[in-house]
């Protein structure tokens, strides 16, 4: 069966607007981010989503609740849907990162190249590391799920982190607002992945 996914983003936290490395950090929505949240839910009735699948964070699984509560449908939750674990960067703001960590390190962090793939901050993931467990959600989803549209409720880095992996190398970084939609359909017969670049 193919399968489409409509990857979205949670909405906005305190963090966000501080401009905090958030990663595995439990932030929970501002209240503009819960506005934002039902403002989606609300778009989201466009689609004939089945289910969502949420990361486990509470800013992502609030997210997804709005919208599966407003459609009406199931949402289970898989950790491998997180944010990259930020490690000892967890909680800096985004200048004082930079300061203590490098800024050659911070932009290879921030490029989503593949030669970049192992970088991490102290004690935290490597690119590579975060987008497979997240890939790997995906195969499982098109391998055993018996639903065709599928939302996802995650997070800003993770969603660069997976579509960047699979649009080509020349596509400019993506924009990641929140709440921001973006998808990403399957093709059982030739098992790809096909990402649409421009946000819903």
């Amino acid at each position: 069966m193919n399968r489409v996914f409509y990857i979205f983003r949670h909405g906005e936290t305190d963090w966000n607007l501080e401009r905090r490395c958030q990663g595995h950090t439990d932030t929970s929505l501002n209240q503009k981010g819960r506005l934002q949240a039902q403002a989606l839910a609300q778009k989201m009735l466009d689609f004939s989503l089945d289910i969502i699948v949420s990361s486990d964070l509470k800013r992502a699984l609030s997210t997804g609740e709005a919208v599966a509560l407003k459609l009406g449908i199931p949402l289970i939750i898989d950790p491998r849907l997180r944010e990259m674990n930020y490690g000892e960067a967890e909680g800096m703001l985004y200048p004082k990162a930079v300061e203590v960590y490098g800024a050659e390190l911070w932009q290879k962090f921030q490029s989503f190249n593949e030669d970049n793939d192992q970088i991490a901050f102290p004690g935290g993931e490597t690119r590579k590391m975060a987008r497979e467990r997240f890939h790997q959600v995906l195969l499982e989803l098109v391998e055993n799920s018996p639903y065709k549209n599928l939302g996802i409720s995650t997070h800003g880095g993770a969603i660069r982190n997976i579509l960047h992996s699979l649009l080509p190398k020349e596509q400019p970084l993506l924009p990641i607002p929140n709440c921001v939609v973006y998808r990403c359909d399957y093709n059982h017969e030739n098992k790809s992945f096909r990402v649409f670049p421009n946000p819903i």
